[in-house]
């Protein structure tokens, strides 16, 4: 019976002990006490649940789609479960050899002192029969798992931290065992991202970082899971892989067609001794891994590629250059550029709507299909403010001007955000902009400024941070938009002015006329004048406080912090495997710029007022009817200017009429008198 009991253990049938619902015949037992049949019984569970186990953790091993929980399943077979089977073999040994610890007087071997050789397996035997249902995901009928039902290595590796803290020393002792094995493999999948860019050959579907190609130009990029993010990695330590990996992918890729990035030269770019040294970092670490260990062993990794690579690809000149561009152009540092782009606007839109009004006569449909804006027309309309630019730029070659001419465009659709790059490693620090839209303010059609951010640029700017300066360039657009407008209505000297005269003998009378036409006017303009100088008033002040208060000191401020030396302590961490130049040395690493870019642009949104919707509701509003308020005024004088002159032409042409008809009577006069005198 002993030897069954064993066989037992060992995972084989038996038919002592058999599956939960089935009942062992009462033969068997009825030569047994009460009190063996409950040691069997319990040495039964023990028996059943070790072969249960062994069977799932092999179907885990053979057939999940995760590798990190198929290295957990190989541990549990090849370690924990082997240990079981030592046991069961170190019992037998004892058996065999007659030790006194289990075999009593005349070769008796009590049935209570096997069981209670086994009794600390109990617990530990049911927490690994847990730990493998967590992982057993639920199978289709062909056989593979299902992606949705598939238990995560990173739902794992938080599992075991988690059981490690439970106080048995036995199971502490088995999650901790189970997270150096879990986590070595989920270091392999982050080794092979942070050394060479690549994703895992095997199991990318757990990795965090996930590869998505552009339906637009056909390109690979990538983003983060955050899903799949394990608990002890911090969203730092994600950005810093992510960009470790991204900037490793695009500088091998740069450099297997043959055309490698200006600034890396054979020198800076060592990828053997980089390997090298990166790879030390790596196998410094203890397992389980500290969430310290590991944050040092990234930044230094970072930091060392930043110095003999990145800094190369982008010097501060071009960084600098990307943001005075932005400055510029897109937050309307220069704001002659806005009013030449509102100025050619207006003009496009008065001549589109002098040929409406001769079209929507003769085919409406054709008329009002010719409404929006193409393309060619808005990226036409750019072309000639940077014209207009370029004519009122006394200043000669302006790089940022050329670069700016060089890589924007004026288009009628927003970048799309899934377009990501290496510094979108925050992408939820972007607050989200309020859903008014003002890109149909100075076109009737949307109108987006955009920027083509090229390699190595995209390393500190995502798209979607362009397509955030899209936004505020709309925003800030409009405002001007509205002051520009409203100024030219003073502009208007004839409709604030009389200078009426009339010629000739009843000039006084008309004159006279004029005067209280004019009066009449402004009694009735005044409150219209009264309005659009609140408004005007209002806009300049709202345009003056962006532009002046909020953009311009923001700016200065991230500006003397991007031109500031870092002072990363960090930084001598770093293996430098080329003696840097000065500038290197002190220039901030490109993913410390890129998340202190996302801030600066974050805090400009909130202080320009764009996350607040009922403030750009009611800006959009006043905008609106602004524009309104305009149209009708301008209509308006110009119907006025209109009457005038029909008026003054009609008096014109009546003293024409009496100057000709005295002329006939003066030429009449003296031939009269004549015939006059001769008559008498």
């Amino acid at each position: 019976m002993l030897h069954e009991v064993l066989l037992a253990l060992s995972g084989h049938p038996s038919p002592l002990f058999l599956e939960d619902q089935q009942k062992p015949d009462d033969q068997l037992f009825a030569l047994l006490s009460e009190s063996e049949k409950a040691l069997l019984k319990s040495i039964g569970r023990l028996a059943n649940q070790h072969r249960r186990l062994r069977t799932l953790v092999q179907d885990i091993a053979k057939r999940h789609p995760s590798i990190i929980c198929r290295a957990a399943a190989t541990s549990l077979q090849q370690v924990h479960l082997a240990r079981f089977q030592k046991k069961i073999l170190e019992v037998e040994s004892s058996i065999l050899t007659k030790d006194a610890k289990i075999v009593g007087a005349y070769d008796i071997v009590p049935l209570a002192a096997v069981v209670s050789e086994f009794d600390g397996w109990h617990r530990l035997m049911n927490w690994f029969w847990d730990l493998a249902c967590f992982m057993q995901p639920a199978f289709t009928s062909s056989g593979e798992a299902e992606g949705s039902s598939a238990t995560s290595g990173a739902m794992l590796i938080n599992r075991l931290r988690s059981e490690a803290q439970t106080g048995y020393p036995d199971i502490h002792k088995a999650a901790v065992e189970l997270s150096q094995v879990v986590e070595s493999a989920w270091l392999r999948q982050l080794s092979g991202w942070l050394l060479y860019g690549k994703l895992p050959a095997h199991g990318a579907q757990d990795f965090f970082v996930k590869s998505e190609a552009s339906s637009e130009d056909g390109t690979t990029h990538f983003r983060k899971d955050r899903d799949l993010l394990p608990g002890f990695v911090t969203p730092t330590m994600a950005n810093t892989v992510l960009f470790v990996g991204k900037s490793l992918g695009q500088v091998k890729k740069h450099a297997r067609k043959g055309t490698a990035l200006p600034g890396v030269s054979s020198q800076a770019w060592n990828e053997a001794e980089l390997i090298s040294s990166h790879l030390a970092h790596l196998s410094a670490l203890s397992l389980p891994l500290h969430p310290a260990q590991l944050s040092r062993a990234l930044s230094a990794i970072k930091l060392s590629l930043s110095q003999n690579v990145l800094q190369h690809i982008l010097p501060m000149r071009d960084t600098l250059m990307l943001l005075d561009c932005f400055k510029q152009y897109f937050l309307l540092g220069r704001g002659e550029f806005a009013v030449a782009l509102v100025d050619e606007a207006e003009r496009r839109l008065a001549a589109r709507q002098q040929s409406m009004g001769r079209l929507i006569q003769q085919d409406p449909i054709k008329a009002l299909q010719g409404l929006s804006i193409k393309d060619a027309e808005l990226q036409d309309a750019l072309h000639q403010a940077w014209k207009t630019l370029t004519r009122e730029d006394e200043h000669g070659e302006d790089m940022t001007l050329d670069f700016a001419i060089k890589h924007s465009t004026l288009s009628s659709f927003a970048v799309s955000p899934q377009r990501l790059s290496a510094s979108d490693s925050i992408i939820d620090d972007i607050p989200q902009v309020s859903s008014v839209a003002f890109d149909d303010v100075l076109f009737p059609s949307s109108a987006w400024l955009q920027l083509d951010i090229q390699p190595p640029l995209d390393l500190f700017v995502s798209p979607q941070e362009v397509a955030t300066y899209s936004s505020i360039n709309a925003y800030l657009v409009a405002i001007r938009r509205a002051q520009v407008r409203l100024a030219d209505l003073w502009r208007r000297t004839a409709a604030r002015r009389d200078h009426h005269s009339a010629t000739g003998r009843n000039g006084r009378s008309l004159q006279h006329e004029a005067r209280q036409r004019y009066a009449a006017r402004v009694r009735d303009s005044r409150k219209v004048w009264a309005t659009s100088s609140a408004a005007n008033f209002l806009v300049s002040e709202i345009a003056a406080y962006f532009e002046g208060e909020i953009i311009r000191e923001s700016y200065a401020v991230f500006e003397a912090w991007v031109k500031a030396p870092s002072d990363d302590p960090e930084t001598s961490m770093a293996s430098t495997l080329s003696e840097p130049t000065p500038e290197a040395t002190h220039q901030r690493d490109p993913e410390t710029l890129a998340a202190g870019h996302r801030s600066f642009l974050a805090s400009l949104i909130y202080a320009l007022l764009l996350t607040d919707y009922h403030f750009t509701r009611d800006l959009r509003s006043l905008l609106k009817n602004l524009d309104a308020l305009i149209a009708f005024f301008n209509r308006l004088l110009d119907v006025q200017a209109k009457l005038d002159l029909e008026i003054d032409a009609g008096a014109l042409a009546r003293t024409r009429k009496r100057m000709s008809a005295e002329r006939r009577w003066t030429s009449i006069a003296p031939g009269k008198k004549s015939i006059q005198t001769s008559s008498l």
